[in-house]
């Protein structure tokens, strides 16, 4: 499987984007890929994955990951991984951009992305 950067699908999440390279229907519905950023500000909730296993590469700037009770600073280069069913959070409480590549396995999250976008679309960043 080779996914140019032309066939990622783009989603604006508010404080940030989703480029989602492969998702369930190009991987049969085994795992999902996408590379993202995150704007200085971005924050998700605190959330679980009832069936999901979540992955996270830093490639730029730090990702904060809120796991295990508290909050852990991922600096470019590390790696996190996040079984299903384990409560966690993803911020950038930084002054610059976080990039990093995220994945999860089996495939179904990513369809989230296309909700947050049509959301994101209709908020001020603010």
């Amino acid at each position: 499987m080779i996914i140019r950067p032309e066939q990622a699908r783009v989603y604006n999440q508010g404080r940030g984007q989703a480029r989602i390279l492969v998702d369930g229907e190009r991987s049969g519905g085994a795992w999902w890929l996408g590379q993202f950023r995150e704007d200085p500000g971005f924050a998700t909730s605190l959330h679980l994955h009832h069936q999901a296993d979540e992955q996270f590469f830093v490639l730029d700037g730090v990702l904060s990951v809120y796991l295990d009770g508290k909050w852990n600073d991922l600096e470019t280069g590390t790696f996190a991984m996040v079984p299903h069913g384990t409560p966690h959070a993803l911020a950038n409480a930084g002054k610059q951009p976080a990039g990093f590549l995220g994945s999860g396995n089996p495939a179904g999250f990513e369809r989230f992305f296309p909700e947050l976008h049509q959301l994101a679309s209709r908020l001020s960043p603010s």
